[in-house]
């Protein structure tokens, strides 16, 4: 499994076009083959703090996302922001894996 996450700092001006592409985003991505989630989450402190989370069963699948329609739009959006956007990729290679990455989230 492929875990990505992207904290993007979203500039004020900016943040209701960024959301609004965001959220058309959702349906196209988690109907793309081998994706077992894509959410996005705000900030609770900061309102303009935008992470963005998708999940791919494999790696092949991920990589065909990244040549997507889809993905070009999520680049796209991020090219508004005024700083680089923090991307984290995990391979989880196993479920024992998973299930230790998770653990470690929820303590």
């Amino acid at each position: 499994m492929i875990e990505v996450t992207i904290k993007m700092a979203v500039p004020p001006e900016k943040r209701v076009e960024i959301l609004q592409t965001l959220q058309a985003l959702l349906g196209p991505i988690r109907h793309e083959q081998g994706c077992a989630s894509c959410n996005f989450v705000v900030g609770v402190n900061d309102k303009n703090i935008i992470f963005f989370k998708e999940e791919w069963l494999t790696s092949e699948d991920w990589g065909t996302h990244q040549k997507s329609g889809h993905h070009s739009i999520l680049i796209g959006a991020m090219t508004l922001l005024r700083n680089e956007p923090e991307i984290s990729v995990i391979n989880i290679a196993s479920s024992e894996e998973a299930l230790l990455v998770h653990t470690a989230k929820v303590s």
